[in-house]
């Protein structure tokens, strides 16, 4: 009785510590703070400053109409007066630059708003001519107009987003209007987080709740592995709370882990009392709750401590939130673990056994059984055949594994229908791109000799088809060099021949009052500038493609400090979840094979046991290459979750059919019973498995919905292979430790 209070205690303690829990949307916080470009961004940052820009966007047939530029310009105006805007920044702010008596005229470009059709037509033509203008309008079409809403970095995306929502409210139009930006996109991973956590785990619970019912017919099997589960997630959420670790995109996947693997050691518990209660002279249930503890505790804590092993792989990974969610989880099982041994008996002991007339109902909901006699008699019978069968499978993943891809893109994560998913795809395609990368000069930065290499930069990099838009300084001082000269005159929309010109240019265009224009690209100093990139195709592919051409035009820049962007971040991203994948796969495999063969003193074990694991992963691996379906944040995490799982089913198969050897039975009889008897207990176990994580499937990111297709596919090799395979090389090979007592 004192462990069960200590238990429950610790799971209400664990409650307690849920408000402390937060969601971090963040890619950039997903890998470690020295890795190089999240340092070299920090230092851009320290340089230009830390502020984050939020696309405001109106579409319409056309745009270039009083309507729609003087809702623009409200919303400019206040939108810009928001706390947590630096600044706002539209057509309206761009200027034109004239001479006139040997003064220069610097006037805003859209000083008044036309009011007919010539008028609008004017006004397309100077858009086109006013590079400072363009970049706002989609100049293919002129369907869509923007502005920018330069953020500060240190204040909530969620409390910026919820009042620029009030203000789009306050100025209605008949054009629609979309969001862009990385906030926003944080924004976006945020709500979908709290949707997904809302709607997955009552949803799966549900599910559960079912699944349990459909096999064991009686509420005990239900409450008691449900009450595992629950005590189990608590404790996990718990413990995050306590470290401090926030909730990520892929944390989703924790409690959907827990709810479809926690359960596993209470149905073998479930299905072993069955077992027993109908038997023709069943015990008493204190007896029973006794033999199936005595029965049940070795294999279950050796099919715990390699689910642990497994989910620990994940400690290998560089990505932070795939170790955390792996420690995480690993606490909720050994949680869980825990309960089931000694937990669910001491409760089930309160509890009457199942009525002879439900033994009847039990035994014909078991129709399980015939199926398991086909499986004996087939792997008996035709044992060759059964492991021929699984090689030409293996040798067939294995083509498909060299067509797998990696892809970390966050763009790629929302569905298509999403409103973000929609702004993503109308700034990629007309606004040149929501992703950049930056090159860094330092030294005399504004001199003739850097801005002319700039400008051969801007040349070759504009003409990649993966660009969207390139400006630097360069962009700025041709812009300025129309107000000095006249368009037949040598100098009109060049690069000055001197330094003293340029920093001419300079500042008469900052004391016009545009030195948040001129800071977008170099410091006070002026010691530091930046080629900034914008990419239209935000693949990894790509912009891996795209960052080394880049490295390769400025590898003989003495100006070039290093090129850095939020767009490389996820490029980071694709290489570590790679390694990832490789040192978490074999350390998993390596803990299963040492744990195997420990527990059953023989290497033979070990290897017989990673066998049907190595074909699931195969299959796996090979589906993935043969559909396209990319190796992203989520997906990288699967092999580690299935070894885990995949391999508790041959644990208790061999268990059990160890023990039915014991017993003086062949093989065959021993194949028999041990299909029939603990079969039941292992389908159902996959089942659970599989249900739970099928809730995967409705989730607001694409990722985490191929994620739990792929377990899906997974679990059911990982469950024919324990079904099928195993015993088909223990009946050919017939290993001697299973023959050892």
């Amino acid at each position: 009785m004192s462990l069960l209070i200590a238990l429950l205690g610790i799971t209400i303690g664990s409650l307690t510590l849920f408000p402390r829990l937060e969601i971090d949307p963040d890619l950039d916080n997903y890998v470690p703070v020295e890795m190089d470009n999240r340092v070299n961004m920090n230092h851009m940052d320290s340089i230009f400053g830390g502020s984050e820009m939020i696309l405001v966007m109106l579409k319409d047939e056309d745009v270039v109409k009083r309507s729609t530029l003087k809702r623009l310009k409200n919303l400019s105006e206040e939108l810009g007066n928001l706390e947590g805007i630096d600044r706002s920044v539209s057509p309206f702010d761009a200027q034109t630059i004239s001479t006139e008596d040997g003064f220069i005229i610097m006037e805003p470009f859209m000083e008044n708003i036309p009011g007919d059709q010539a008028g609008y037509n004017e006004l397309k033509s100077e858009i086109l001519g006013n590079r400072m203008a363009s970049r706002f309008f989609s100049t293919d079409d002129f369907e869509l107009v923007s502005l920018m809403l330069m953020k500060d970095s240190d204040y909530s995306d969620d409390l910026l987003i919820t009042a620029i929502d009030s203000v789009l409210l306050e100025h209605p139009g008949t054009e629609e209007v979309l969001l862009g930006g990385l906030p926003y996109v944080r924004y976006s991973i945020t709500g979908n987080i709290k949707k997904d956590l809302k709607v997955l785990l009552p949803v799966a619970l549900l599910l559960m709740i079912f699944m349990l019912f459909a096999s064991f017919r009686e509420w005990k099997g239900v409450f008691m592995p449900f009450s595992v589960v629950i005590m189990s997630m608590i404790l996990s959420f718990g413990v995050m709370a306590l470290l401090g670790w926030n909730i990520s995109l892929i944390t989703v996947l924790m409690p959907i882990m827990l709810i479809a693997i926690a359960n596993d050691y209470g149905i073998h518990m479930i299905a072993r009392y069955q077992e027993l209660a109908q038997s023709e002279n069943p015990p008493s249930m204190l007896e029973i709750c006794r033999q199936i503890y005595t029965d049940l505790k070795r294999p279950i804590i050796i099919a715990g401590l390699t689910t642990i092993g497994g989910i620990l792989g994940l400690l290998t990974h560089t990505m932070i939130p795939a170790a955390q969610i792996g420690v995480l989880t690993a606490i909720g099982i050994g949680f869980s673990l825990i309960l089931s041994i000694w937990f669910l008996p001491a409760m089930l002991s309160y509890f009457q056994p199942v009525g002879k007339v439900r033994v009847k109902k039990i035994r014909r909901v078991m129709s399980a059984d015939k199926w398991l006699r086909k499986i004996s008699h087939m792997v008996t019978n035709h044992p060759k055949q059964v492991i021929i069968t699984s090689v030409l499978v293996g040798v067939l993943g294995i083509t498909g594994i060299f067509f797998i891809k990696v892809d970390t893109n966050i763009e790629g994560y929302f569905l298509g229908n999403s409103k973000v998913s929609r702004s993503i795809k109308l700034i990629n395609e007309k606004l040149g791109g929501s992703q950049f990368i930056s090159i860094l000069f330092s030294g005399e930065v504004l001199s003739p000799e850097i801005l002319q290499r700039m400008e051969y930069y801007e040349k070759v990099l504009s003409e990649d088809p993966a660009v969207g838009t390139v400006s630097s300084p360069v962009t700025l001082v041709k812009e300025l060099s129309k107000g000095f000269y006249n368009v037949d005159e040598e100098g009109y929309n060049q690069i000055p021949s001197t330094l003293n010109e340029v920093y001419q240019f300079i500042e008469i265009f900052t004391m016009g009052g545009n030195e948040e224009a001129v800071e977008q690209f170099v410091d006070y100093n002026y010691e530091n500038s930046r080629l900034l990139v914008s990419l239209k195709d935000g693949s990894n592919m790509e912009g891996k493609r795209l960052l080394k051409k880049m490295q390769e035009l400025v590898k003989d820049d003495p100006d070039v400090s290093f090129i850095a962007g939020s767009s490389l971040t996820k490029i980071q991203l694709a290489d570590m979840v790679v390694s990832g994948q490789i040192k978490s796969l074999m350390l998993a495999m390596v803990v299963v094979f040492v744990l195997l063969a420990l527990i059953f003193r023989s290497g033979r074990a070990g290897f017989i046991s990673v066998l049907p694991l190595s074909v699931a992963i195969l299959v796996l691996f090979g589906l993935m290459g043969f559909f396209g379906i990319t190796l992203d944040i989520a997906t990288a995490l699967i092999s580690s979750i299935m070894i885990g799982v995949g391999i508790d089913y041959t644990i208790h198969y061999l268990w059990r059919f160890k023990e039915e050897l014991a017993k003086g039975v062949g093989h065959k009889e021993a194949t028999l019973k041990t299909l029939t008897t603990t079969g039941r207990g292992i389908i159902i176990n996959a089942l659970s498995v599989i249900i739970g994580f099928m809730v995967l499937t409705l989730s607001n990111f694409a990722p985490l919905r191929f994620f739990g297709a792929l377990v899906v596919i997974s679990i059911t090799t990982c469950l024919i292979c324990a079904l099928v395979l195993i015993p088909s090389i223990v009946v050919l090979v017939k290993p001697r430790f299973l023959e050892t007592k």
